[in-house]
């Protein structure tokens, strides 16, 4: 009976530690360009609930929530 109940903690533990298959960090944003990220509640990327951009000048804008489901882009700055 223990040896159950300790391999369904370890089962537990384990689901709980996995990180989605589709959750992503943004990556850096380089100097001399000005990136976007957005934030979307699923995996299909179907419901956006936040966005950050990086300006040209170092200026940061946000606005929502964070997730690990994005979208990201980036372009130079002229």
């Amino acid at each position: 009976m223990i040896r159950r109940v300790l391999a369904v903690a370890a089962m537990a533990t384990a689901a709980l530690a996995t990180v989605p298959a589709g959750a992503q960090a943004a990556p850096a944003c380089g100097a001399g360009y000005m990136c976007n990220t957005q934030y979307f509640s699923d995996p299909a990327r179907t419901n956006l609930v936040g966005v950050k951009t990086q300006f040209c000048d170092g200026e940061v804008s946000t606005w929502g929530r964070v997730t690990g489901y994005i979208t990201w882009s980036t372009s130079p700055c002229t």
